[in-house]
């Protein structure tokens, strides 16, 4: 559990970007059979990239 919190803090803001997108597709592509699942992954995805967006603006 460290080791992942101490990813987010430490990545770039872009990784997180790219990351939430990449979960955002897979989340897509697997909606029309697992659709609890695809919903948790597409509400981690917009959290990833809220997150992210929020380190891009604040990073000046």
């Amino acid at each position: 559990m460290i080791k992942l919190l101490s990813f987010f803090r430490t990545s770039s803001p872009f990784i997180l970007l790219l990351l939430g997108i990449g979960i955002e597709g897979l989340s897509k592509l697997i909606e029309k059979k697992l659709t609890n699942v695809a919903l948790g992954l597409q509400l981690m995805a917009f959290i990833i990239i809220v997150y992210g967006l929020f380190r891009l603006i604040n990073k000046k």
